[in-house]
């Protein structure tokens, strides 16, 4: 029986190839993964959270507890 001999020439370049397909489709499963598992979620969490905030009653509730020193609590004359 004779053993074959094995392929030496273009070796690497055709690992090289197999590597760059590999790679390519785990990093497009990983991209997908991302989005889904924590940016959608993250995008409905912010869009919830604007969604019932209102700016001027929390302007107001730390204008109020005394944090700006550019105005001042509701009851204080200057």
């Amino acid at each position: 029986m004779v053993i074959a001999k094995p392929v030496m020439r273009g070796l690497l370049t055709a690992q090289i190839k197999k590597h760059i397909i590999i790679s390519g489709i785990l990093s497009f499963a990983a991209v997908g993964v991302w989005k889904t598992m924590v940016q959608n979620p993250r995008k409905q969490l912010y869009a919830d959270f604007y969604k019932e905030y209102d700016a001027m009653a929390e302007f107001d509730r730390i204008r109020n507890l005394g944090l700006f020193q550019s105005c001042r609590p509701d009851g204080e004359e200057e």
